[in-house]
């Protein structure tokens, strides 16, 4: 009995040995979903939305039209923007790099958050920056994608909501959420209206 277990202990060491660079994956779940391709235009389809990492979403995706018998991957230099279940991601430019960014408001103001994991960060959680840009500004920077820095959030975002400061001045100076600036956002849209949908 002793002689068995020990070969058990053994076998078993030895397997997750020869597994150590393999990684389970799940089967693909599909939802209904789109992507724009650089010709602008739209193709419609199912979009995977259980990537092996959740950052996946910012750098790529895997699309099946009716056609294809299994997913495809696309990356952000193929796609100007793809979606599902109301979530819509965007190729933006970032240090001269194309990737992806969920946008959270459309309008005048557009604002965008971008996930990441930190390599030194062991937990693999994922850290979110935020941009904003002013479709419809006269200052050409406005019209740049800008990062929000969530300390000082609130000084960067007097330039873009200039045109509504009582918008402005009721947010806090300290605490930076993301639900709050998101509903300020959608606020300030609400005085404009504009009909490009990027």
């Amino acid at each position: 009995m002793k002689n068995i277990l020990i070969f058990l202990m053994i076998n078993s060491y030895f397997l997750s040995l020869a597994q150590k660079n393999k990684f389970a994956t799940m089967e693909p779940i599909l939802t209904d979903g789109y992507y724009v391709n650089l010709k602008g235009d739209t193709m419609r389809g199912k979009v995977q939305v259980n990537p092996p990492f959740e950052e996946d979403f910012y750098k790529q995706f895997y699309f099946k039209d009716s056609r294809a018998k299994k997913p495809k991957l696309f990356t952000a230099q193929r796609v100007l923007a793809y979606g599902f279940d109301g979530k819509n991601f965007i190729m933006i430019n970032l240090d001269q790099k194309k990737i992806f960014a969920e946008r959270l408001v459309t309008g005048r103001l557009r604002f965008y958050e971008l996930k990441y994991a930190e390599k030194a960060n062991v937990s693999n959680s994922l850290h979110s920056a935020y941009y904003i840009k002013d479709t419809q500004a006269e200052d050409a920077e406005l019209r740049k994608l800008k990062k929000l820095n969530t300390k000082y959030y609130k000084k960067k975002l007097k330039p873009f909501m200039k045109d509504q400061p009582e918008i402005w001045a009721d947010l806090d100076k300290f605490n930076f959420n993301e639900q709050i600036i998101i509903s300020a956002v959608i606020k300030f849209n609400a005085f404009y209206k504009t009909g490009n949908s990027n």
